[in-house]
């Protein structure tokens, strides 16, 4: 009778297979432990694990050529950053990397990418996507994928716009397209929170899931809900901002139902933390409303890849269910990247790891100083389609005319678009937000891309009346809850502040043009669209009556610089004072 492979087997034959699985581990144990050393909180890769690199680039804003500084050394730019990508997937190999952008990926751009739609930027993308990029370009690794969501700056053209970007068709450019047709971006776009007004479903998918090596990971994307406060209100009349937390939450059930609990969040909102080298630390201190959206998520996301603030994070912060979720935040303008590694269990698809440096990416150092060839070819024929434009020479500046800000708040550069703004609408008061300025003005040859740094928008300058009181109530909101993200330059105007006092009542004098401020009178207000529609939130403008639109800020400017004496010397002249 052939034996019952059921029954039981007896202890002596039990005792023998137990010795011979003891003994094959102690025989395996150190040959596994040789060929996989687990560092310092890392697991060991087995067959048992995936692992799986995300290099996540925040607020790029089109920052394709050189020019940017971290640290007071040479940074960024598309060929620089490019060779750092490629160094790293060559270095550090992983069973997929996914490259993801946290939103601002274009926007205040630099005219080397915004005179042509933003779309040589997303053509830089592209080429990271795949071996096959209209852009002809070298890709790092030709399995490599991208996920991105979108910033506030995404929004600055409008949606039909951006709706373009993403999904292809030529627009109107008075240069060229440098592909033509314009194919639309290859990195696949999310969105949790922003929505249709009209039946509130999302603009964009919510999330995507990418699957590496066989184990699916989910990554979920939200804008920051204050988009409405600093972008154009024509911009996104016909689309809302939801709660980031909230929305986010919403589709995890949906997510977890198809078997996923790998779940990365790419969040355009951050915080600031100080900087600091090597993988992520315990216990660091971190700021901002990052730190008031984390503690709301799902207890199962993993990591948040943050943006917006422009700043270093690398921390870990608790989740809803009090667990662990990696933040990271890269810089901005191409300057640096997160180098994040993630250990997937294949049984659970759980993270059972999770890591991040955030990499500085420096001209001056190997790998920077070999900028990625194919890129910096593709970067010249864009300076070349561009350049009978940016460079017409305009003026000459005697010396560098910076944003950097004394420390009652004013700069030089503040002083002399505002000025500008009230020059070109002959008004009696001018005012600009600080971020609305986005580049340096460096000494000598001013050419006309110089000054579209500088004002990258394409807004309109615009002339309103206001009240002294309404003056005076501007001025306060530079201090009012929630705080605006930049403060006011002025123009026509001095006052003192002090910042001891309550917020409201910190304006201790005005002047308009050496007389004081009469809070009855009437004046006239230079501004350009985006503040008079109260953006930065500084909704006083809105009362604003009688408003007249000027040219564009970028026409105003080049005009008003040629019309200086040469060459241009503007400096700091005390027309914001702080109370000590």
């Amino acid at each position: 009778m052939t034996p019952d492979p059921r029954q039981e087997r007896s202890p002596r034959t039990l005792q023998f297979l137990l010795g011979l699985c003891i003994l094959g581990l102690l025989i395996l144990i150190p040959i596994v432990l040789a060929g996989h050393p687990a560092g310092p909180g890392l697991t060991p890769q087995t067959d048992a694990t995936v692992h799986v690199k995300i290099l996540a680039i925040n607020d790029f804003h089109g920052q394709l050529p050189d020019g940017q500084k971290l640290n007071k050394e040479p940074a960024g730019s598309a060929p620089v950053l490019a060779s750092y990508l490629n160094a790293t997937m060559k270095s550090e190999k992983a069973d997929g990397t996914i490259i993801a952008l946290p939103g601002d990926v274009v926007g205040a751009s630099p005219p080397e990418s915004g005179l042509l739609l933003d779309e040589p930027t997303m053509l830089f993308f592209n080429s990271l996507a795949g071996s096959n990029s209209s852009a002809s370009l070298s890709a790092p690794d030709s399995t490599t994928s991208i996920v991105a969501t979108l910033g506030n700056h995404e929004f600055d053209k409008g949606v039909p716009e951006l709706i373009r970007k993403i999904g292809g068709g030529d627009g109107t450019t008075n240069i060229t397209h440098l592909v033509d047709p314009y194919p639309g971006s290859k990195s696949t776009y999310v969105s949790a929170n922003v929505v249709w007004k009209v039946n509130n479903t999302t603009l964009l998918p919510p999330y995507t899931i990418k699957n590496v090596s066989g184990v699916p990971i989910a990554f979920i994307g939200a804008d920051t809900m204050n988009t409405p406060r600093i972008q154009n209100a024509a911009a996104i009349a016909d689309v809302a901002f939801l709660d980031e937390a909230d929305s986010i939450n919403r589709y995890i059930p949906e997510i977890q139902q198809q078997g996923v609990h790998a779940i990365v969040v790419l969040l355009h909102e951050g915080g600031d933390q100080t900087p600091y080298d090597g993988p992520t630390r315990a216990n660091e201190t971190v700021t901002g409303r990052v730190t008031e959206i984390v503690p709301r998520l799902d207890t199962d996301v993993d990591v948040v890849l943050s943006g917006h603030t422009h700043e270093f994070t690398n921390a870990y912060l608790k989740n809803a269910g009090g667990n662990q979720v990696l933040v990271t935040q890269a810089y901005m303008y191409s300057t640096g990247f997160a180098d994040v590694d993630l250990t997937i269990d294949r049984a659970g698809g759980e993270i059972a790891n999770k890591s991040a440096r955030i990499v500085p990416v420096y001209a001056d150092q190997s790998p920077g100083t070999s900028p990625d060839p194919a890129t910096a070819a593709f970067l010249a024929a864009d300076e070349q389609a561009v350049a009978p434009m940016v460079n017409q020479e305009i003026g000459v500046a005697a010396q560098n005319i910076t944003r950097e800000q004394n420390p009652a708040g004013e700069s030089a550069l503040g002083d002399l678009v505002a000025d500008e703004l009230r020059d070109t609408m002959k008004a009696d008061v001018g005012f600009v937000s600080a971020g609305s300025i986005r580049a340096d003005l460096r000494s000598g040859n001013i050419s006309w891309g110089d000054l579209y740094s500088i004002q990258p928008f394409a807004g309109t300058v615009v002339s309103m009346t206001l009240t002294g009181d309404q003056i005076r109530r501007v001025l306060e909101q530079q201090w009012q809850d929630p705080l605006p993200p930049h403060n006011l330059m002025v123009s026509g105007l001095a006052y003192t502040y002090d910042p001891a006092r309550p917020a409201g009542v910190r304006v201790t004098d005005v002047t308009v043009r050496g007389l004081p401020l009469d809070q009855n009178a009437t004046y006239t207000a230079a501004t350009v669209d985006f503040l008079a529609g109260g953006g930065d939130g500084y909704t006083t403008f809105k009362e604003g009556k009688n408003l007249t639109n000027g040219p564009k800020d970028i026409d105003a400017l080049t005009s008003y610089i040629g019309s200086l004496p040469q060459p241009v010397d503007v400096a700091v002249d005390g027309r914001i004072e702080r109370v000590a």
